[in-house]
């Protein structure tokens, strides 16, 4: 009933005023004793009707243009922030809009310098758009389509393209930037190879194995052959179970940006209990370390996190600094916002080729070594994920004179 009366209250007026018009009209005459006719009345009346009717239908254009000017308002504003770049011609090829970041992919993408931005249609990057838009969405003798998906790689980036065409033969072209996308992409399917490769090796070992065990079984091995067999075996099954475990941990962090738990916690002391933990390697190896981080040192930070960075940069150094030598631990600089770290070793370093790509999952600088030694090449990938999601960065250098050296820092 409100939203009746709301809508016709203007009319309503309009034609009340009128009858209330045409009353006084008619007792104004009477009274004077003027005897007018009948139709008089009813030519006013309808008058007052017609009049109403207009003005009513001018209220409801002047309302509609009003609203229609403020979606287009709308439209125009979300065109020009949108996250793609966005093109509108009519139907004769003439621009009618284009956002700042159509203007700047199709710069980047032409091979020639634009005079104008609809220019970008006639350069050969767009050859399929501009074909599909002249044949009025008929490619290749099938049916008319009204839209057209197309991608286009230039210079290390990748952009989607697409046209869409309106029944009144105007066109919108789309440029969007999908780089990270076809990179994370790409990454996973790499990623995909690598597991199915790594998992590979140490199956077909074990399976290996055990067929040697099944053939010669019984009588045909020695019980030192037998154990030596049965060991490898074992050995295998730990590579297999130390995959899952990186594995999955990975995929954790890689996941966990929204979600880490981050509490007060001191790390002087997780490094303290982790050296601890690892002794009897440490010994084994006749490594000495130097761990000169202050008795506390309290960070914001998730716990099992903060472990798995000095943990996996000790394992790296353990399997691979050598014999006998010196890993050192210390925090040389803090700011406001930051802690500073230095976790270096004395060894053989790696070859300079090598240092840029040592984070990468899988990536080993000697594979054969790295496999013998039963690393699974994710530790330092696992380092630099939770390195990032406590807010710092990590880099490796060699050390003048020998040895390796992680710099990074973490949040407060």
């Amino acid at each position: 009933m409100y939203k009746f009366f709301g809508r016709f209250f203007f009319p309503i007026m309009v034609l009340l005023i009128s009858l209330a018009a045409s009353f006084i009209f008619y007792h104004y005459e009477k009274e004077k004793g003027v005897s007018k006719d009948i139709g008089i009345i009813v030519l006013v009346i309808v008058a007052g009707i017609v009049i109403s009717i207009v003005l009513y239908m001018l209220y409801r254009i002047i309302k509609l243009a009003g609203s229609t000017e403020f979606a287009t308002q709308k439209l125009m504003l979300h065109l020009r922030i949108a996250q793609e770049g966005v093109a509108i011609f009519d139907s004769k090829q003439r621009l009618v809009f284009a956002n700042p970041l159509f203007s700047e992919y199709a710069d980047y993408i032409s091979s020639a310098h634009l005079e104008k931005v609809e220019n970008i249609l006639h350069q050969p990057e767009l050859r399929n758009i501009k074909r599909f838009i002249d044949n009025d969405g008929y490619m290749n003798n099938v049916e008319r389509k009204k839209h057209l998906l197309d991608k286009l790689e230039v210079s290390g980036r990748v952009f989607a393209l697409r046209a869409v065409l309106f029944d009144d033969k105007g066109y919108e072209v789309v440029i969007n930037d999908i780089t990270a996308t076809e990179q994370q992409s790409r990454l996973k399917r790499q990623l995909t190879q690598n597991i199915a490769h790594e998992f590979k090796t140490p199956v077909c070992s074990i399976q290996g194995y055990l067929e040697t065990i099944i053939q010669n079984y019984p009588g045909g091995l020695s019980n030192e052959q037998l154990m030596h067999f049965l060991q490898r075996c074992y050995s295998q099954s730990n590579r297999l179970n130390n995959l899952v475990q990186d594995i999955s941990q990975l995929n954790e962090m890689t996941s966990a940006v929204q979600r880490v738990n981050k509490e007060s916690v001191d790390l002087s002391l997780i490094v303290r209990n982790m050296l601890q933990e690892v002794g009897n390697r440490i010994t084994e190896q006749n490594m000495s370390v130097e761990n000169t981080l202050p008795p506390s040192l309290i960070v914001n930070g998730d716990a099992s996190m903060l472990y798995s960075i000095f943990r996996n940069l000790l394992d790296n150094a353990v399997t691979y600094a050598g014999v006998g030598t010196k890993v050192s631990i210390t925090c040389f600089r803090s700011d406001e916002k930051y802690y500073y770290f230095s976790f270096s070793d004395n060894g053989a370093g790696v070859p300079e080729e090598h240092l840029a790509r040592i984070f990468e999952r899988f990536y080993r600088v000697d594979k054969g070594r790295s496999r013998k030694l039963g690393g699974t090449g994710l530790g330092l990938a696992i380092v630099k994920n939770a390195v990032a999601l406590h807010g710092g960065t990590i880099s490796a250098r060699n050390v003048h004179g020998g040895g390796l050296e992680f710099v990074f820092k973490l949040q407060r």
